[in-house]
This record gives structure tokens, C-alpha cells and sequence, in this order.
């Protein structure tokens, strides 16, 4: 895949509403007088084209930037800084920064993020996940820069995305887990808006179900479990549902502190109960019990991230999707 997209202008909106450049200029400074009408109407194809205005002045609105927009939902998440370090070691190797917006995971904060950000022009765009607001999509669909959608590929992406199947790790490590001879599964996660997460939860559910088995999966989160979520959902959980033999994490940093949990209270593992997260955390694999979890390639897909922007900048043809797998990692721990 080349990239060819050019970005909608100020031209481009006015021709459409069938007004002029300074009638489309005032309703987006918000001065003059432009009746009510008038000013809806291109307010509602600026919406449809996902234009944003420029803002830089002059010269410097024809010039490259050698800035790459970044959103990702959260740095508190250990996953992301390994993406962010290999989407920067690429960028600087070729001259360009990475400017950075965290959006809590939530889908309003990245549209105006990515508002802002894309209004700067910057060289390209690199969002987490498929899942956009539908005014998110039509900008960056609009931009005239190369988009990269990273950590997910089970959707249709704008230009490029690089990541894994999220509905296929949640198949195969059930699949792992029941040829170990579990049947009773619980699931510890939050998948309001990390919608990689609420995949893969989505994907063990089925998978279950396709077996004739359930899953217990109390709502207890309002944002990604963190060690203190995993050992008091973990405790939580075995107080309410004690016939359990295995329990499923949305993330490794919550399934240490399952991890913990177990040790202080003389829990077997896997014995009294398994355990298995989800990202290959080497948090887990130092823990006293090894975790069975499932590794993905965090800094690989950053780095594949930015080199998708960086060859489709130069004209090089790119794959639409890039999947870079995972790998099942057997601990001690189920």
C-alpha cells in the first residue's frame, strides 16, 4: 500500500457549502456576521470532512514537519512505555520527534486530542487501537498524513495498522488452559474502553461457551487493574466464587498481584487456583511463581509503528496490516 491521501483544505470546505473562503474562515474564528443557517451548514461539512483548521501562519503552513503525533491511553500501563521507546528509537534514526498525547482511554479526550494535534500538521499520525470517535476518524481520514493505527488488526484501519489479533490470543490461551483440565474459569479485567482487553474477554467468553462453560466475571474496575486491583479482585473473587480453578487477567501487572495474593495467604498455584495474564510482562516472569501468560511484542510494534509512517513519508509501499503474533509463555502458575 503507497499512501496517496491529500488532506481537505479551507478551499475544500467552502467549494462543498457553496460559499466562500471567508464566509468558511469567519464561521471557524467565530467572527463577522454569518447568519444562523449559513454558519450550521458549514459547520456540518467541516463535521463531514473531518477538516481542521491550520494553524500554523504563512510559509510554514507548505513546510514538512518533522514532528509524528502519538496518542496512547495510558503511561501508568506498562505496556506502553516499551511501545512508546520503539516508536521514538525509529523516529530519531530518521530525523523526526514524536509528540505525545495520553487520552485515559477515553474516546472523547483522544478526538480532541487528535484535533489539536493534527491542526499543527505534523509529518504523520500514530493512534492506539481501531476504535474512534466518528468525528476521530473523519480527521484523521482527512488529514493528508499517514495514519498508523497500532496494537490491534481484527478492524478496518484508516491507512495502516500494526499489532496482533486480540480474539485469537484469547482462543488459544483458553484452548492452552482447558487442555490443562480446567473447566471453572474466572476473568479479572476492565473493558469499558481498553477495547483490546474487552476482545480478548469477549474471546475467552466464547470460546467457554462453545464448550458448554461459563465465566464468572465480576464488574469491579473503572480503568486497567493495577497489582493492588489484581490481589484484592483476586481475594474478592475466590471469597465469592470458591469452586474456581483458574482465573484469567485483562493485564500481568493485575496477575502479579494475584500472584501476591496467593503467596500471602498459602493459595497453591496452581493447585488451589491458576493463574494467567496477558502481555509478557518481565514483572511476571521474576515473580516466585513463574506467570503463564501470553507476550506480545510491545517494542516491535512501536518501532513497525513508526517505520510504516516513515516509508509511506518517502513513497515506499507498506502492508495495510502487519501482524506481529504472540507467544504463549507456560509459567508456573497454571
Amino acid at each position: 500500500m503507497t499512501y496517496r491521501r491529500r488532506r481537505r483544505t479551507l478551499k475544500d470546505v467552502a467549494e462543498i457549502a457553496n460559499v466562500s473562503e471567508m464566509t468558511v474562515s469567519r464561521v471557524l474564528r467565530g467572527t463577522g456576521v454569518v447568519a444562523a443557517g449559513t454558519r450550521a451548514h458549514v459547520q456540518q461539512v467541516v463535521e463531514q470532512l473531518g477538516y481542521v483548521q491550520n494553524h500554523l501562519a504563512g510559509s510554514l503552513a507548505t513546510s514538512r514537519s518533522n514532528q509524528v503525533a502519538v496518542i496512547i491511553p495510558s503511561l501508568i500501563n506498562n505496556v506502553f512505555p516499551q511501545v512508546l521507546a520503539g516508536i521514538t528509537g525509529e523516529l530519531e534514526k530518521a530525523g523526526y520527534n514524536a509528540v505525545i498525547g495520553i487520552s485515559d482511554y477515553d474516546l472523547g479526550k483522544e478526538e480532541s486530542l487528535v484535533a489539536s494535534m493534527i491542526s499543527w500538521r505534523p509529518a504523520g499520525f500514530i493512534a492506539t487501537n481501531l476504535v474512534h470517535t466518528k468525528r476521530t476518524r473523519n480527521i484523521l481520514a482527512n488529514a493528508g498524513v499517514p495514519v498508523v493505527e497500532m496494537m490491534d488488526i481484527s478492524g478496518d484501519p484508516i491507512d495502516i495498522c500494526v499489532g496482533l489479533d486480540h480474539r485469537r490470543v484469547g482462543r488459544v490461551l483458553v484452548e492452552h488452559l482447558l487442555r490443562k483440565g480446567y473447566r471453572r474459569f474466572g476473568y479479572l479485567g476492565w473493558n469499558n474502553n481498553d477495547f483490546a482487553a474487552a476482545t480478548r474477554y469477549e474471546s475467552i467468553r466464547d470460546r467457554l461457551a462453545e464448550d458448554g462453560l461459563d465465566l464468572v466475571a465480576p464488574d469491579l474496575y473503572d480503568q486497567p487493574p493495577d497489582h493492588r486491583d489484581g490481589k484484592e479482585g483476586l481475594a474478592y473473587l475466590l471469597g465469592q466464587h470458591g469452586d474456581l480453578d483458574v482465573v484469567v487477567f485483562s493485564n500481568d501487572t493485575a496477575a502479579s498481584g494475584g500472584i501476591i495474593h496467593c503467596l500471602e495467604n498459602d493459595i497453591a498455584m496452581p493447585g488451589g487456583i491458576a493463574l494467567a495474564g496477558f502481555s509478557g510482562l518481565q514483572l511476571g516472569q521474576i515473580m516466585p511463581r513463574r506467570l503463564t501468560t501470553m507476550r506480545t511484542k510491545r517494542f516491535d510494534i512501536g518501532r513497525l509503528a513508526a517505520r510504516s509512517v516513515l516509508n509511506q513519508l518517502v513513497g515506499q509501499a507498506v502492508e495495510k496490516k502487519v501482524d506481529l503474533g504472540f507467544e504463549l509463555l507456560e509459567g508456573e502458575t497454571a
